[in-house]
C-alpha cells in the first residue's frame, strides 16, 4: 500500500512540476522527496497540503481537492492488519489537508474519514 502511495504522490507532483521553478530551496527539497516515490513518512503525511499550498501560491487562487475511493486503502489495511497503522497515517494526510485553507470534498463514505479522525 505504502508503495502505490507513494508513486501515486510522485506521479501527481510530476503533473504539477510547473510549481517547481516558483518554490524556495526547502519546498524544492520537499518536492524532490516526493516526486523520487519514496516513503518519508514526516514528508509524505504532509504531501497533499504542500501542494495545495504550492497550487495556491502559483496560481493564486485556491485549490479544490477531490478525493474519491480513499476509503480502499483502509479496507485493504482491514484484509492485512494494519488498519491501526493506516489510519493513522490518513488521519494525517487527510487531517492536515482539511486544516489549511483549502477545500476538500471526499467522494464515497464521507462518514468513514469522519470516524478515522474522532
Amino acid at each position: 500500500m505504502q508503495a502505490t502511495l507513494c508513486k501515486k504522490l510522485a506521479e501527481l507532483y510530476k503533473k504539477h512540476e510547473y510549481v517547481y521553478y516558483k518554490l524556495d530551496t526547502y519546498e524544492k527539497s520537499n518536492f524532490d522527496k516526493i516526486r523520487s516515490g519514496i516513503l518519508q513518512y514526516e514528508i509524505t503525511k504532509d504531501a497533499l497540503v504542500d501542494l495545495s499550498k504550492y497550487l495556491k501560491s502559483y496560481h493564486r487562487n485556491k485549490c479544490i481537492v477531490l478525493i474519491d475511493e480513499y476509503d480502499h486503502p483502509l479496507d485493504v489495511a482491514y484484509r492485512y492488519q494494519y488498519y491501526k497503522e493506516a489510519c493513522g497515517f490518513f488521519a494525517s494526510l487527510f487531517g492536515a489537508l482539511l486544516k489549511v485553507s483549502t477545500f476538500s470534498t471526499f467522494l464515497d463514505c464521507l462518514h468513514r474519514i469522519v470516524q478515522i479522525m474522532t
